[in-house]
């Protein structure tokens, strides 16, 4: 029952992680992994850590999306001007991809900002959640897992 409240917890901080980018999911996620689950709760917690923060990076996703096609019925000159290799994914899915892959497995650039510039891409939402979930559940496992194993070392 404890895990269980445990996983839900960490969904729901999740959750407020997607839509609050100051919250931390990692911090959670480390102190709840020294605390000793087995091997399938760890796994479990970064799932759905990364299945809640891909629910409100969607809406960021969708708001980009919205926000970069009226800009560009404004005016035709962008205000925004955006580093090179940012720019470069307008247009092209698999860039598109790639750098919400980078971006949410390692953070570099930002995924706050990639998610909404995605939607400025070009970039299908299933594409987007598809990619930005594994990125992320590749992280929250890697982060769960190094203080779950030091732990379970550790007498």
């Amino acid at each position: 029952m404890t895990e269980l409240v445990l996983v839900g917890g960490i969904f729901l901080l999740a959750l407020l992680a997607g839509f609050v980018p100051f919250v931390s999911v990692e911090l959670a996620l480390i102190v709840s992994a020294a605390t000793r689950p087995s091997l399938s709760v760890l796994l479990a917690l970064a799932l759905v850590a990364a299945a809640g923060l891909m629910v409100g990076k969607g809406c960021f996703f969708l708001g980009g999306r919205s926000a970069f096609s009226w800009s560009r019925r404004r005016s035709r000159r962008p205000r925004l001007r955006l580093p090179g290799f940012l720019n470069r994914a307008t247009g092209k899915p698999r860039v598109a991809a790639a750098t919400v892959f980078v971006s949410a497995a390692t953070g570099v650039p930002p995924f706050a900002v990639v998610s909404p510039l995605a939607g400025g891409w070009h970039l299908r939402l299933s594409s987007f959640l598809v990619v930005g979930f594994a990125g992320k559940s590749a992280r929250f496992a890697g982060i769960v897992l190094v203080p779950g194993l030091l732990a379970a070392l550790h007498p």
